[in-house]
């Protein structure tokens, strides 16, 4: 069983979902916007896939739209894919306040509680690739979690916005700024966490300073010693 048929498993009744910890490896990718981290992480995939580890070249998975689709399975939460992928239940609005009135307790806070239950079990099951929704700071006490920071020049960001979206220079602009702002919002309110402290995190990579295959290489061996590291701990369990 893949990890995300334990997630289907786990969101359609969690008492079936019975395991313990994996000690096996996983990274977090935090990132400025722009800065190509689903490239960068399904790139990573690729190049641990050419390890001759089993625990390094299979059984990974990435997680971002990914989990998105997995909770929007989850009816009792009223989010559908679009919601949750652009994050429309965080922060406030009509459909907010109308939630609130007939239900009592905070969409955002509910849907928050569900994506950070998941991104644990994923980061317990190990051999995934989380992209943002918190990750570095809910899997902070995994033994097993390298936490990546990608950033960049504004100017790199504005380019590569602008050719992915097919925006002007000055909407791509306002597009980056809106979007780190309401991730510096969300880690502090919800996790009261300055994502732009690099203490948060084992690795900050400059895209626009390292080519993508040097990054990705470095970080597919880090991966590797990690998962060492832990073997001579004692610390891998299969599922």
């Amino acid at each position: 069983m893949n990890q995300a048929d334990v997630v289907r498993r786990y969101l359609h009744e969690p008492r079936d979902v019975d395991f313990c910890d994996t000690g096996l490896p996983l990274i977090t990718i935090s990132r400025e916007a722009g800065t190509e981290a689903h490239a960068i992480g399904r790139f990573i995939l690729m190049r641990l896939a050419e390890y001759a580890d089993p625990d390094l070249n299979a059984g990974w998975d990435l997680f971002d739209q990914k989990l998105c689709a997995l909770i929007a399975q989850n009816k009792s939460l009223d989010a559908d894919y679009d919601m949750l992928v652009n994050d429309k239940y965080r922060g406030g609005g009509l459909h907010r306040l109308v939630y609130e009135l007939l239900i009592g307790t905070p969409q955002e806070y509910r849907i928050q509680k569900k994506i950070e239950e998941v991104v644990l079990l994923l980061a317990r099951l190990g051999q995934v690739v989380i992209i943002g929704r918190g990750g570095f700071q809910i899997a902070r006490h995994i033994p097993g979690a390298i936490h990546l920071r990608l950033v960049a020049p504004m100017d790199y960001r504005v380019q590569n916005v602008m050719k992915h979206d097919q925006l002007t220079e000055e909407a791509a602009l306002k597009k980056i700024r809106a979007t780190d702002a309401e991730r510096t919002r969300f880690l502090k309110d919800h996790h009261h966490c300055d994502i732009a402290d690099p203490a948060n995190f084992d690795l900050v990579w400059n895209v626009a300073r390292f080519p993508v295959a040097e990054i990705v290489a470095a970080t597919a061996e880090l991966v590797r010693s990690r998962l060492q590291r832990l073997r001579d701990a004692g610390a891998v369990r299969r599922r």
